[in-house]
């Protein structure tokens, strides 16, 4: 699973083309629960530059994120401009676009499930932040912690153990903090960690890390 992710993720990076191959018919399916897009209040684009590792590999490639109403719309983009894949979320009707020269090794769920844990998914609360410290809340079977500061979310942590008791985890962290109050600036860097117990590797889920930078959020 990991060299098919690398290879996916270099053909984005140096703009392969199109090809017919399909993915495995055993490909993982992600932890946790898609929400629709219109259960989030607030809308939003966001430009940002995507970088992969595992390991001592890694790749990157730029990426357009629009969500509106209940759609969202994740747009890479290859070396040169030009659209390498096109994710869309509608309700919960999600689709897959691909210049790529061959199927992802994965769903593309796994992309939007990393997307609306780092920009939507959170501990339900009211007003637009939460008062400085950690705070932890069990949602749609996963453990959630955020630690707050200055009414700035500063990292989110999600866990969750399955009824075989596998273990995985996703940590995002926010450098100078995430506020999507307008006008807020936009964190300098964010990365997410994704990591499973080696015991319950051979499930299939990938164990990464994404980082995000020079990133542009507008409403």
């Amino acid at each position: 699973m990991r060299r098919a992710i690398l290879i996916a993720f270099t053909c984005l990076a140096i703009g392969c083309g199109p090809s017919a191959q399909t993915r495995p018919t055993e490909a993982p399916r992600p932890m946790g629960t898609l929400h629709t897009p219109a259960e989030y209040a607030f809308d939003f684009t966001i430009d940002q530059q995507v970088s992969v590792e595992y390991g001592t590999e890694s790749q990157s490639f730029r990426a357009v994120v629009e969500k509106r109403g209940d759609r969202i719309v994740m747009i890479g983009l290859g070396p040169h401009g030009g659209r390498a894949f096109v994710l869309t979320q509608e309700g919960s009707v999600v689709s897959f676009e691909s210049q790529l020269p061959r199927e992802l090794p994965f769903p593309p769920e796994f992309m939007l499930m990393d997307l609306h844990r780092t920009w939507l998914k959170a501990i339900p609360h009211e007003g637009p932040s939460m008062p400085d410290g950690e705070h932890e809340a069990f949602v749609d079977g996963e453990t959630i912690r955020e630690t707050w500061l200055g009414a700035r979310l500063q990292s989110r942590h999600f866990s969750i153990t399955t009824s075989n008791q596998a273990w995985w985890s996703v940590r995002v962290t926010y450098q100078g903090g995430l506020d999507f109050t307008p006008g807020a600036a936009a964190p300098s860097r964010v990365v997410l960690e994704s990591v499973m117990r080696e015991a319950d590797a051979h499930a299939g889920h990938p164990t990464y890390r994404l980082a995000l930078e020079g990133i542009s959020i507008t409403p």
